[in-house]
């Protein structure tokens, strides 16, 4: 390991005392030039935007799902569920087969959907609304804002689209931009929380790094 790898694990392992090395930092510090920015940007896009948390988690939960990332995906549950998002709505978004059971040859056929928005629309965004209407929310120590089912709903829809189509219509755009208090900067930072875990999923992929926390029950 070089000097400049060195000083640069040092620094991850300091802003990461519980998780250190784990997840893509290990691949990423072979490239400093890459690592160095990436942890920045993780950080930015993990802590420092406007999302609440559990809008945050949700977006991260969808683009694991998409990329069929199972150590982003379980790694995320813990955090999501800290955030105040139910058992239900998590299990409810489709993932497909998963990448472990296909090399496994344990792929469950028919019984898998694959992520697409329209499948988010029929399982998630009913049981989005259900949390909300029957007050079974329960954060860990964040407050929501007076319409955050409509916030979250939007983010959501917003997020899946993108997966899905690589894009949004103008009219979700619009629609979006409108619940979100008609702030641009809001659409950028989903935008970015997307695109920086699905660059994280891809590395996991590559690189066939497992989850350090269980999967979810």
């Amino acid at each position: 390991m070089t000097a400049e790898q060195q000083t640069l694990r040092q620094s991850i392992l300091a802003s990461r005392p519980r998780t250190g090395l784990s997840g893509p930092f290990g691949p990423w510090l072979a490239v400093p030039a890459i690592a160095q920015p990436s942890q920045e940007l993780g950080r930015t896009v993990r802590y420092e935007t406007s999302l609440s948390m559990r809008e945050s988690e949700l977006v991260i939960l969808l683009t694991g799902a998409k990329f069929k990332s199972e150590a982003e995906f379980d790694i995320h549950v813990g955090e999501a569920r800290k955030a105040g998002v139910g058992w239900d709505v998590i299990q409810a978004i489709p993932r497909g087969t998963l990448l472990s059971e296909v090399e496994s040859g344990k792929e469950q056929m028919g019984k898998a959907e694959d992520f697409s928005l329209e499948k988010v629309e029929e399982c998630v965004i009913p049981l989005l609304k259900k949390e909300h209407d029957e007050g079974q929310i329960k954060l860990d120590g964040e407050e929501t804002c007076s319409n955050a089912k409509e916030r979250e709903i939007s983010i959501v829809l917003f997020t899946a689209e993108l997966l899905d189509k690589n894009t949004v219509s103008d009219e979700t755009y619009a629609a979006t931009k409108q619940v979100l208090d008609g702030q641009d900067s809001v659409l950028v930072e989903i935008t970015a929380v997307i695109g920086y875990y699905a660059y994280v999923a891809y590395t996991l992929n590559v690189f066939k790094i497992a989850s350090s926390v269980a999967p979810p029950k």
